[in-house]
């Protein structure tokens, strides 16, 4: 049978109230029909491939609020882990110009301490390799946390060891080990008998002499304690260099530092002179070290 044929037939459709009234009759043709029925399954077919469409979106805008969440994660490690080592870059530069190290080949030669384990990398390794469902927020956090623990353990490692560096420098800046004048040794520290009272006595320091109005040194770093008249000792400077070290510089014409002013190592604070107790033109030249006068050449002896 033809397919013209079959549209072309008519089919009945009988409708029967439930009231007295009679049924209604109403014949439709076959194409209607069918057109009906193409349509509606068209409208079925595209309702649910819209549906099925919104399902496969929402699916994928879930995933991908989860990607950016574990890059976001990732990413702010990454950051933390730069700025420690940026810390300790820094750390190591500060170590190396402290040291005066003349190439990184001393440092490397050296016995090394730290570094990651292999199992350390592997779980790196693991991080970066895998996808964004395969990583885990616990096992993150975790490598995070164990991140953090090394680097602040590395961090204050060195923090001690600058500290420490800093503090010797700084003590060995502090320490007398130069003359403050080039001249003759007239009298050196121990027991003598004075020049003038002709009598014996113990001398705390060391004459020299020179010419009047030779620039007088400090032999440390420091800050002036006192600077003006001091009875026999003349025109005298004081510099307290910390550690316990205090300086005496006696006899001086000129006193060019103030007290309160800090004075570096081999700056000049005073000029030689004959003020006070003297025979001549020299320089009285003291150490104490925690309140008791100590032998300077000893220090001239460890430069």
């Amino acid at each position: 049978m033809k397919l013209s044929n079959i549209f072309k037939k008519k089919i009945t459709v009988v409708i029967i109230p439930h009231s007295v009234s009679r049924p209604l009759r109403s014949s439709v043709s076959s194409f209607i029909i069918f057109f009906l029925f193409f349509i509606w399954f068209g409208s079925l077919s595209w309702a649910i491939w819209i549906i099925s469409k919104q399902v496969n979106y929402d699916e994928a805008l879930k995933n991908n609020l989860l990607l950016k969440e574990k890059a976001s994660t990732l990413t702010n490690t990454v950051s933390e882990c730069r700025d420690y080592i940026e810390k300790v870059k820094e750390m190591e530069k500060d170590l190396s110009a402290m040291l005066n190290l003349k190439s990184k080949k001393e440092i490397i030669e050296s016995p090394g301490i730290g570094g990651p384990s292999n199992y350390d990398r592997s779980i790196l390794a693991q991080l970066l390799n895998s996808d964004a469902d395969s990583i885990h927020s616990k096992q993150v956090e975790m490598n995070i946390n164990e991140i953090r623990k090394d680097s602040w353990q590395t961090t204050q490692g060195y923090k001690e060891i600058k500290d420490f560096i800093t503090d010797e420098r700084n003590k060995l800046l502090a320490t007398p080990c130069i003359l403050p004048i080039i001249g003759n040794i007239t009298s050196r520290f121990g027991w003598r008998v004075h020049p003038l009272s002709r009598g014996k006595e113990f001398h705390e320091g060391l004459d020299i002499s020179n010419e009047k109005e030779t620039p007088i040194r400090a032999t440390a770093d420091g800050r002036v304690i006192f600077s003006g008249w001091q009875g026999s000792y003349g025109r005298a400077v004081i510099v307290d260099h910390g550690y316990g070290f205090t300086t005496r510089y006696c006899h001086c014409c000129v006193l060019i530092s103030r007290e309160g002013e800090t004075v570096k190592r081999g700056q000049i604070i005073a000029l030689v002179g004959t003020t006070g107790r003297s025979t001549g033109e020299h320089l009285h030249y003291e150490v104490w070290y925690r309140g008791k006068p100590i032998n300077p050449s000893e220090f001239l002896a460890r430069k």
